[in-house]
């Protein structure tokens, strides 16, 4: 009998290791014990096995960390290694799985941690929100519905994105005026040379309030990350892109196929105080139509809520100095405030 309980002791003591190998200590001398997952947007996410839900740790407070797992390490100089990490009174050891080569720097270097053997849905940002509104004034009535997702890896970042607005108010007693917004499409980062990509994108928009029954824009370029540190990030992009406007069956003017170039830049910011921003602006001027200037930008703020929900504010713009269609305003905007969830 006491032959077999030694061994089955080792085995305990053996799983019972296993199980809790990853330890993180915290600035204040706290530790956890458990499974680290990653580490995104300046927080870090650890399983343990004494709570349902998963902790989740300001990055900049890690003190020490000590894991068995293998990772993709996104650093600062836009560098992203396969390999392990240690960290020790806040200074990391990069061990990278392909040529053995190590690397001292900073933890705050560090703007991305995501653990090699997680599943798909490990590797994915997800994010769906809507909002209803209602005035007395005109019987005015607006609902929003506004999703995006990206999947990140050391070589790719595809995203996708989707924002839809209908509206409807009273023009008098007997009519009721209906409008439509719907602003989708996606793009495919891949990257190369430290902090460069290559980017090519599809974004299609139907506008009642700019005559646009579709504007399909189909874009192609290269862009850079200046800023990439673990709070924010500001990425600038340019090339070249195919403009394709059909007009809506009630507005007087002729569809249009254009080539522009393009300027874009997006800036990120997140963990400051549960209130993460995004905002981007992207220029195109026309090159086969001299003098037409189009201007496409948003910004939207999240104020985090328990359990991955959260409340949005969001702005978008569209410009256009010369609109194809007659009696076309050369301006449209958005105003929503939503509620949501993200993974």
């Amino acid at each position: 009998m006491k032959k077999l309980l030694v061994p089955f002791a080792i085995l305990c003591l053996y799983v019972s290791t296993a199980s809790a190998q990853d330890r993180v200590t915290l600035t204040n001398g706290d530790a956890i014990v458990g499974d680290v997952k990653s580490m995104k947007h300046a927080v870090l996410t650890i399983e343990t096995d004494y709570s349902d839900a998963d902790f989740t740790i300001d990055w900049k407070d890690v003190q020490d960390l000590t894991t068995s797992g293998t990772y993709i390490i996104g650093l600062a100089d836009g560098r992203k290694i396969d390999g392990t990490i240690v960290i020790a009174n806040q200074t990391v050891t990069i061990t990278s799985i392909e040529g053995g080569a190590k690397e001292d720097l900073s933890h705050l270097k560090v703007v991305y941690l995501n653990a090699i053997d997680n599943g798909f849905w490990d590797k994915m940002s997800v994010s769906i929100d809507g909002g209803y509104t209602h005035s007395k004034a005109s019987n005015n009535d607006q609902f929003t519905l506004r999703a995006t997702a990206a999947y990140l890896s050391t070589k790719i970042n595809p995203d996708v994105y989707a924002n839809f607005v209908q509206s409807a108010i009273d023009a008098n007693d007997s009519v009721r005026v209906n409008s439509k917004r719907r602003n989708y499409g996606g793009n495919f980062r891949m990257f190369f040379a430290k902090s460069w990509f290559a980017i090519t994108g599809a974004d299609f928009l139907t506008s009642d309030e700019l005559g646009l029954d579709l504007r399909s824009t189909y874009s192609l370029g290269v862009g850079y990350f200046p800023i990439n540190t673990y709070r924010m990030s500001l990425n600038m992009s340019t090339g070249v892109a195919l403009n394709n406007e059909i007009l809506s069956d009630d507005v007087s003017g002729e569809d249009n196929t254009s080539t522009e170039g393009f300027v874009s830049m997006e800036y990120n910011a997140f963990g400051l105080d549960d209130i993460s921003i995004v905002s981007s602006v992207k220029y195109y001027p026309n090159i086969t139509d001299g003098g037409r200037n189009r201007l496409n930008a948003s910004i939207d703020l999240k104020l985090d809520l328990p359990k991955d929900f959260y409340i949005g504010l969001g702005y978008t713009v569209n410009y256009d100095s010369e609109p194809t269609g007659e009696n076309i305003p050369d301006t449209d905007y958005v105003v929503q405030t939503t509620v949501g969830w993200s993974l």
